[in-house]
């Protein structure tokens, strides 16, 4: 055996000074060994809590030789106590610190990788956009809301419905003129609804829209202030909801009846599939009669839309006369610019009209006449009406049927007597039409308006529909002379006979003769439909559960305006890679803080296995 020269500098026990000591010892003792050789030479109690430590302070193994612990002749060592009883020695960290290092990277790693694999999956997630259109009309207001893919086509939304709500109140806000603090509460309902259906993290980015029709329109042309102070209550309600209004006067305002006309054309077409899009809640190029032709609105359909007080007929055509720009409205769609001819008849809607026939009536009957014959009305059928409610509405007020001098009393009451004459009731609708005014162009249909011949296939909807409806002659195609003959036989009904007939709209069971010759007249001597065709013109309210006005169109054309979202980007192809490597580093790093932690373990236990002779002098 080998002797070696050591030098060892004791800090134990603690209330004595650091000293070194001077021993030899053979190279195959144990550090144990060389514990108990220095504390029995220098009186010094031998403790299981003494180490020895080699000169980097690295701790030696109790049960290790001297030779296998690399320690030779001229080497210094440290005998320290781990209870504190040296001072100047500082404990390496316990295995449960390197436990702790390896499940913190561990879940650093572990919870990078997890959280940016979902971000990852998030990629390309569709964002839905959403409007909201209220369509302000002569005789009530509906709310609509839309939704859309964000990311559009070609700038353009392939919007559908998604809810509708009727504001209560049964009327049109020209109305509330007189009780305009009540439209508040009207209000209310729907936009509240639609808060509900409009999910909240998009309320701030979704617009609202009202357009005013014809009733505000006719409002507009005899108080423009009064139109005015009723449309700034409209905004004020508004602007009390978290949704985009940021234009309150270009977004809540009235719409012209060319734009009217117009955006009920673009929402036929659309649900049809005629812009080449795919009609609602579909988000794909339309494969079939969707297919746009080489002339930009050929092979769409004509739309016809008649309100309360108004009637609207828009259609594309490549027959224009000269000098009509102010019959055309432009717009573009899905890229593609379309021009087609529209007009709106303001006091033509079919309630203007029963109010301008009641008042020829009266004129040709004596105004100050309490009995009034009325061939329209089926025969048994009577009512009162007031002077008022008839010669105080806005289209007769400005018009030549209201008696320039009168002596008669607002309240003067006129009972109304049906007698069921189809011929003469037929005259009398014809007199609201003025078939020979002069027409500066090829073709007028009537009032000297300028229309060139219809062309195409037509939709008819709203009040058109309803009258349609309730002759039954909606299921399948029907001739304008089909339509003539069954509703000259309707028209000779008794009222008896009329109003045990169901219907949705029961005040309106007295009028839906006149209604049908109005139309008939509107359709034929008007516009000049061919009473033969069985293709040419299709009534409808609803398609594939899209309500058919202006509405949608009005949305999908806004949304020229509105900025594209498309699908969203969480985190790039480049970041991901980046951050999954250091992941991976911090998740290597556990593993290897977890090898330390166990080596650490076993060497501790090393440190503290107890040889059979230990405490033997």
């Amino acid at each position: 055996m080998t002797d070696i020269a050591l030098e060892i500098v004791v800090n134990v026990p603690a209330d004595e000074a650091e000293r070194k000591i001077s021993i030899n010892v053979s190279e195959n003792n144990t550090v144990a060994g060389v514990i108990r050789k220095v504390c029995k030479e220098n009186g010094i109690p031998v403790k299981s809590s003494y180490i020895l430590c080699d000169a980097d302070r690295q701790q030696l193994q109790w049960s290790k030789t001297l030779r296998n612990c690399g320690i030779s002749t001229g080497s210094v060592l440290y005998l320290y106590s781990e209870e504190g009883e040296g001072t100047q020695y500082k404990k390496p960290c316990k295995s449960n610190t390197w436990w702790f290092l390896a499940a913190l990277s561990f879940f650093i790693g572990g919870a990078g990788i997890t959280a940016i694999s979902v971000l990852l999956s998030k990629n390309g997630e569709i964002i839905y956009q959403y409007g909201i259109v209220m369509d302000a009309g002569s005789t009530h207001t509906r709310l609509y809301v839309y939704k859309w893919n964000g990311d559009k086509i070609q700038q353009t939304a392939v919007a559908h419905q998604v809810h509708t709500c009727l504001v209560p109140g049964g009327k049109g806000i020209s109305e509330y003129s007189s009780d305009i603090a009540n439209l508040s509460v009207q209000f209310e309902t729907c936009l509240n609804e639609a808060k509900k259906v409009v999910p909240s993290n998009r309320h701030k980015s979704t617009p609202v829209f009202l357009g005013a029709t014809a009733g505000m329109r006719m409002l507009n042309e005899s108080n423009h202030t009064l139109s005015e102070i009723i449309l700034e209550k409209v905004r004020e309600i508004i602007k009390t909801y978290p949704f985009q209004f940021d234009s309150p006067k270009e977004s809540a305002r009235i719409i012209s009846g060319d734009e009217e006309g117009t955006f009920g054309w673009v929402t036929s077409n659309y649900i049809l599939g005629k812009f080449g899009v795919q009609p609602p809640a579909s988000f794909q190029i339309y494969p079939g009669n969707g297919t746009l032709h080489n002339d930009v609105g050929e092979g769409t359909i004509g739309a016809l839309d008649m309100g309360g007080a108004s009637t609207q007929i828009t259609f594309y055509t490549p027959n224009f006369d000269n000098n009509t720009e102010p019959y055309r409205f432009h717009l573009n769609l899905y890229k593609q610019n379309y021009s087609v001819y529209t007009h709106s008849y303001l006091c033509y809607g079919i309630n203007q009209a029963e109010l301008k026939y009641q008042a020829n009536l009266i004129l040709d009957q004596g105004l100050n006449s309490t009995t009034i014959y009325s061939p329209c009305m089926p025969q048994g059928f009577n009512k009162s009406y007031k002077y008022s409610e008839i010669f105080e509405a806005p289209c007769i007020v400005n018009s030549s049927q209201h008696p320039a001098n009168r002596s008669i009393n607002s309240n003067h009451s006129y009972v109304f007597i049906g007698t069921g004459e189809n011929k003469t009731c037929i005259t009398a609708v014809q007199q609201l039409f003025n078939f020979s005014a002069a027409c500066n162009h090829t073709d007028c249909s009537f009032n000297g308006v300028y229309q060139p011949k219809v062309y195409g296939d037509f939709y008819a909807f709203s009040s058109f529909f309803y009258e349609m409806d309730f002759l039954n002659l909606t299921k399948k195609p029907h001739s304008l002379d089909e339509f003539n003959k069954i509703l000259s036989k309707f028209c000779k009904m008794s009222w008896i006979q009329v109003q045990v007939i169901p219907t949705k709209f029961n005040e309106s069971l007295p009028w839906y003769c006149f209604e049908g010759q109005y139309i008939l007249i509107l359709l034929t001597q008007g516009y000049k439909f061919d009473r033969d065709s069985r293709t040419k013109l299709k009534f409808v309210g609803t398609v594939n559960g899209v309500d058919i006005g202006w509405s949608l169109g009005f949305m999908l054309y806004s949304s020229n305006l509105i900025t594209n979202e498309g699908p969203t980007e969480y985190i790039s192809i480049a970041i991901f890679a980046f951050l999954t490597v250091l992941f991976i580093v911090f998740v290597l790093i556990a593993i290897g803080f977890g090898f330390y932690a166990i080596k650490y373990m076993t060497r501790r236990e090393g440190m503290y296995r107890r040889l059979s002779n230990y405490g033997a002098l």
